[in-house]
């Protein structure tokens, strides 16, 4: 009987993990926009600088949520020291900003998906944005091989991911992608731009063998991709 019991107990306390990761995500999506009330409509920023600089966000919004165990999944344990390796607690939450379609964007030489960057834009208006009810603003993020993540991620890569990365080794484009088997189902928590949080799943993504190119990966992000990640080339 324990045998048979034990998988089920483990599969509910996933689940729970998972609700509770998910009520995470909700409140910082909350808190952000409590942000943008204050401060003239604008998202809260990814980081002040191109070399990680503080504050970045969970710095900007920990008073709007009092708690630091909030940026973190639920799955994963919390780090108790505030210096981890080098970096502070903030800057390897596993809770992270999209920082590419909801956090600010990347200036293209030609303005669309496949020009070249140019250089980045810090911030957003949240009126501005278009499907703001679909685009994932926050999300959980892995780095392979660690307990831990990175406190952004860009949403060109994290959701154009490389199906043949089975190592559980670091990529940027499997960061948030990887993070699906501390849930049940594939099924991800993430926050959305107007405040909202639910799970996202596979058809969120698209792989190198559904797009091998630029092309074929820029003609889903005008169309779905874009509903649900940002265009990351231009603040709309």
């Amino acid at each position: 009987m324990a045998a048979i019991l034990f998988p089920v107990f483990a599969q509910a306390k996933k689940a729970a993990k998972a609700t509770a990761t998910l009520s995470n995500v909700k409140q910082i999506t909350l808190a952000a926009q409590m942000y943008g009330s204050d401060y003239d409509d604008g998202t809260v920023i990814t980081d002040s600088g191109p070399n990680y600089d503080p504050p970045i966000w969970s710095d900007i919004l920990m008073p709007y949520v009092k708690s630091k165990a909030l940026f973190w999944d639920a799955t994963r344990a919390i780090p108790g020291d505030n210096q981890l390796e080098g970096y502070v607690w903030s800057q390897v939450t596993t809770l992270a900003i999209n920082d590419s379609g909801y956090s600010g964007y990347w200036a293209t030489d030609n303005g669309g998906c496949d020009g070249g960057f140019t250089n980045y834009v810090y911030g957003r208006k949240l009126s501005s944005m278009d499907d703001i009810s679909t685009r994932v603003a926050f999300a959980p993020n892995v780095w392979g091989g660690t307990a831990v993540g990175w406190y952004y991620f860009r949403a060109y890569q994290a959701n154009w991911i490389d199906p043949s990365d089975t190592t559980g080794g670091w990529s940027w484009y499997n960061q948030v992608w990887d993070t699906r088997k501390f849930f049940n189902g594939n099924s991800i928590p993430a926050g959305k731009a107007d405040g909202s949080a639910k799970p996202i799943k596979r058809d969120a993504f698209i792989d190198w063998n559904e797009a091998p190119g630029t092309t074929e990966y820029c003609a889903w992000m005008n169309t779905k991709g874009k509903t649900l990640w940002g265009a990351f080339w231009n603040g709309n």
